[in-house]
């Protein structure tokens, strides 16, 4: 039965392609509570076997996680415009946002279950765009490769399952430290 069900996520990746991915990855960056790896890691499995390429899966995830978190952005950003513009919720936002809003517009997306969420307090706190489109791209990238990696070593098969997991955890470590202290830094910059 659960080999079934993994045939048929296999082959539905396969059916809906790159823009299917990105689509998909549409809906998971908006409030609409799907699970991202219901879609890469098939898809990851799929790399790994040579049927779709790695990167353009990566790049087509985290491109279709941005555009949803754009959407659930400028929905947020329209909301307190129209209808909540002088209300307290938003003051205590703002002051959230001003102290925590890249750290948490960076970190928000790793974490599952509220990555798509960050959005929201984001648009309403109006963060500039320049900073939320890279931070949240970036940690869409760290996810995505991720969950895409995951899925690669399902294909893989047993005998390159250690070198691959070995290798994913250092080259994970090292973006999360590198991505960490350039966000950091930024933070210091900008108190200065």
């Amino acid at each position: 039965m659960l080999h079934q069900l993994l045939e048929m996520l296999i082959q539905f990746v396969d059916s809906i392609g790159y823009f299917g991915v990105y689509l998909y990855m549409v809906m998971v960056g908006t409030f609409i509570p799907v699970p991202s790896e219901l879609v890469l890691l098939p898809a990851g499995y799929l790399a790994a076997k040579g049927e779709k390429s790695l990167i353009l899966l990566w790049i087509c995830g985290a491109l279709g996680s941005l555009t949803g978190a754009l959407i659930n952005y400028f929905l947020a950003k329209l909301l307190v415009n129209k209808f909540l513009k002088d209300k307290p919720v938003i003051k205590k936002v703002n002051k959230f946002w001003a102290e925590h809003g890249k750290i948490s517009a960076f970190l928000a997306p790793l974490t599952p279950g509220l990555g798509q969420y960050i959005s929201i307090p984001a648009g309403l706190s109006h963060m500039p765009l320049r900073w939320f489109i890279p931070l949240t791209f970036s940690a869409n990238l760290i996810w995505v490769g991720f969950m895409l990696m995951v899925g690669y070593l399902f294909g893989t098969g047993e005998k390159a399952h250690k070198e691959a997991v070995f290798g994913s955890l250092v080259l994970l470590g090292g973006v999360i430290i590198v991505a960490s202290i350039y966000v950091f830094r930024e933070i210091r910059k900008e108190k200065d």
